[in-house]
This record gives structure tokens, C-alpha cells and sequence, in this order.
């Protein structure tokens, strides 16, 4: 094999795509309610990641030591990425600071498995709950009051607008005590 794929006929490029398509489909997956939420046309994500899988055929280098499929994915991914962000605009910026539930909260433990319900076992599901309430006891001390308050309503369930009426404050008042929430809380996780 050449050192870049660039100079590969139409029939190897669409035997890569075969043996590699199903790298699009998981990361159409993982980033579909996102995209649905969004408004983002499915369609139109998966014309992206294709041109991603192109682009990544055509500028992949062997001489870098990695390997094609992971090479694949970071375009993909990243290309997909972009387009939310366009999407987004200012939710960008939320989407960024957030955990991925994959986030290593501890050592082989995922935030996906702490809020998991897969498992059954009880003494596992008590220590979770545990954790979990040490974990809250620790946010909701680490907040002054009226981040704490914002915290409660944020946990109920109550959208921002919502929390401005409820609280008298306007919505920057409130963008900003939330963001501030995000900072102490992903802190707090960090220790």
C-alpha cells in the first residue's frame, strides 16, 4: 500500500467504505437525539460524515502510525461536531461543558453506569445511592444560596426561563449562576 491512500482507484476507495461504513452508523447514532433536538436533518449529518470518510481517505497518512479506522473516526467525528455547532450557536457552549456519560467517573466506573439500572444487585444499587447523595451533599454545600436555590429548581426539572420568573433574577442572572453551578460541579467531580 502507498504511503497515502490519495492515489487509490474508485474501487478500493468503495472497498474501504464497505469495510469502514460502520463507523458512520455509530457515530450517527451517538450524536442522533442531539441532531433530532437540534433540528439538524439526519440526512444531512450522514451527507457530512460521508464527506468526512472521503476527506479522511484521501488525506490519511501511513507514515503518521495510526491506524486508518481510528483516523476515519476523528473525522468523522469532528465533522459531525461542527455541524452541531453550527446548529447550536450559543448552545455550543452547554454542549462543551458537559460530562459525556463515558466521562471516567471513577476508576472503571462511567457516569453511565452510576445512573445505570441494568444492574440489580442491591448493595451495589445502595452504594451508587450513596455516592450519589455524598455527591449532591457536597454540590449543594459548595453553592451559595442562591445558586442553591437555582440548583433546586434546575433539579426539578425547570427550564431557564422558568427559573428567571421564579426567582426575580433576569436571564443573564441566570445563565451565569448556572454556569457557575457547571464550574463547582465538574470541579467537585474532578476531586
Amino acid at each position: 500500500m502507498k504511503e497515502k491512500l490519495i492515489n487509490l482507484d474508485e474501487e478500493s476507495k468503495n472497498a474501504l467504505y464497505e469495510e469502514y461504513k460502520y463507523i458512520i452508523d455509530i457515530l450517527i447514532k451517538k450524536y442522533y437525539s442531539l441532531a433530532l433536538q437540534l433540528g439538524i436533518d439526519i440526512h444531512e449529518l450522514k451527507e457530512e460524515a460521508l464527506y468526512a470518510f472521503s476527506d479522511a481517505i484521501n488525506s490519511f497518512n501511513e507514515s503518521k502510525n495510526v491506524k486508518l479506522a481510528t483516523f476515519i473516526t476523528v473525522c468523522i467525528d469532528r465533522r459531525i461536531k461542527k455541524v452541531i455547532k453550527k446548529y447550536s450557536g450559543q448552545k455550543a457552549k452547554l454542549l462543551n461543558s458537559f460530562y459525556s456519560l463515558d466521562y471516567d467517573y471513577e476508576e472503571g466506573m462511567t457516569l453511565k453506569d452510576m445512573i445505570s439500572d441494568e444492574k440489580t444487585d442491591p448493595l451495589y444499587n445502595l452504594t451508587i445511592k450513596e455516592d450519589y447523595d455524598e455527591l449532591i451533599t457536597k454540590i449543594e454545600n459548595s453553592l451559595s444560596s442562591s445558586e442553591l436555590e437555582i440548583f433546586k429548581l434546575l433539579e426539578n426539572g425547570l427550564d431557564r426561563r422558568s427559573i428567571a420568573l421564579i426567582t426575580n433574577k433576569n436571564d443573564k442572572q441566570v445563565d451565569n449562576a448556572i454556569q457557575r453551578l457547571k464550574n463547582k460541579i465538574r470541579d467537585i467531580i474532578k476531586d
